[in-house]
């Protein structure tokens, strides 16, 4: 079988990350795969096992994002054009972005397309007709089945994204330059969190340096790494990390910026703080792990709280109210005073992305779902499936067609308050 990754653009990020693990391990099991997207910084490094094609996936539709524009038509074209020349028999679009782009271009090709949602609360709209649909949690099988109204046989809740022989792999060991590079203090325990420094993680952040900063007011002599990201929002916390520093000592806070399998850094880690997938690449390293999420902690990664915590997909949105940095700092205190609880939390967490995240675990089930895809009476009728699609375009269109009238309406509403 030959599939066609897709992602709207190969950013070094979660569900990139996602995306191009899933499409190796089905090269290893022996279809043929290529991917397609936007170019991003991942784009070179997928590029070294799978052929890549960029395609320009527009989600902006003036200052707005979105999922599908007038320019999508020619994204969809190119979609056209790279199924037929590669002799694709299945696409599989990661996010909901690109799905809405590659299955008008599998349709009109005769081709299936699979759709998987990659956390967060996406999908903002309903997604057009297919027969299965894949999602990581529990949370988002919920929405698709009680909002959307899909059948909730044909939504699969499939976890396994990650290649833990690659993380754990010999060549993934730290080497003594990157140390150097990321002024790790040796001797003095290490706070971990791997972020994009997006609009959904940012709260996370500060929450993390809020609980930080009231250790080290209490005296503790530690230290917080944030790996990744770049922009304003990175921007933003580095100034505040430099406040921190200036006032307990340089390099308590470190930002690494953007580092290419950044989970390595989590090996020396003693307490990792994550969000989803940052959270199982600590789990993998056996690192007491602390989920927190937009309101601050949400749990611990151990047996009382696991099932709460994997419903929401490690998000931190099982915590529905605000939760003040202090409980975080005291979770974190709490593990570092006591070994023999952080050695429990992170054998577990272990044991838990051993047997549900694991991308090997899960191949075999998205093998069957692919065979399922391609069965002649899976595909459906072609009309029932355009009509699908385009009522799954019309609240879009309106929602592109209504913004600007809206945002200038609320400029002239500001501007008559500031005037009055």
């Amino acid at each position: 079988m030959k599939i066609l990754f897709c992602v709207f653009q190969a950013l070094l990020g979660g569900h990139v990350l996602s995306a191009s693990t899933v499409a190796r391990e089905m090269q290893s099991c022996g279809h043929e795969v290529v991917f397609a997207g936007k170019e991003g910084r991942m784009s070179p490094i997928i590029a070294e096992n799978i052929p890549f094609f960029p395609v320009e996936i527009p989600i902006y539709q003036g200052d707005r994002e979105t999922y599908f524009t007038w320019s999508s038509l020619h994204a969809i074209s190119e979609l056209r054009s790279l199924i037929r020349e590669q002799q694709v028999d299945l696409v599989h679009a990661f996010d909901a972005r690109s799905y809405f782009h590659c299955y008008p271009a599998a349709l009109l090709e005769g081709v299936p397309v699979l759709c998987t949602l990659c956390g967060g609360v996406d999908p903002y709209y309903n997604l057009p007709r297919a027969p299965k649909l894949i999602v990581f949690s529990e949370e988002q099988k919920a929405k698709m089945v009680r909002q959307y109204r899909w059948e909730a046989g044909k939504v699969e809740v499939v976890r396994t994204r990650l290649d833990l022989g690659r993380i754990q792999a010999r060549e993934a060991k730290l080497d003594d330059d990157l140390m150097r590079q990321t002024r790790l203090i040796s001797g003095v325990p290490k706070i971990m969190m791997i972020s994009s420094f997006d609009d959904s993680k940012i709260a996370s952040i500060y929450n993390a340096l809020d609980a930080v900063e009231s250790l080290l007011s209490g005296g503790r002599r530690v230290q917080a790494v944030f790996i990744g990201g770049k922009g304003p929002l990175h921007d933003q916390v580095k100034e505040r990390a430099q406040k921190i520093n200036a006032h307990f000592g340089i390099d308590s806070v470190v930002l690494t910026g953007p580092i290419v399998d950044a989970f390595r850094l989590l090996q020396v880690a003693t307490v990792v703080l994550g969000v989803g997938r940052s959270a199982f690449e600590g789990m993998v390293y056996g690192k007491p792990t602390i989920v927190v999420g937009r309101n601050g902690f949400a749990g611990v990664v151990a047996p009382e709280g696991i099932d709460e915590i994997a419903y929401y997909n490690f998000s931190g949105r099982n915590q529905g109210t605000q939760v003040p940095p202090t409980a975080l700092a005291a979770e974190i205190a709490a593990l570092l005073d006591d070994p023999g609880k952080a050695a429990s939390a992170g054998d577990f967490g272990r044991d838990f992305v051993m047997r549900e995240i694991d991308v090997k675990c899960g191949a075999a089930r998205i093998e069957a779902i692919y065979r399922g895809m391609m069965a002649p009476s899976s595909m459906g009728s072609l009309f029932l499936n355009a009509a699908s699609f385009i009522k799954s375009l019309v609240p879009i269109a309106y929602d592109n067609a209504a913004h600007r009238p809206k945002t200038y309406i609320k400029k002239l509403i500001r501007n008559a308050r500031m005037a009055g």
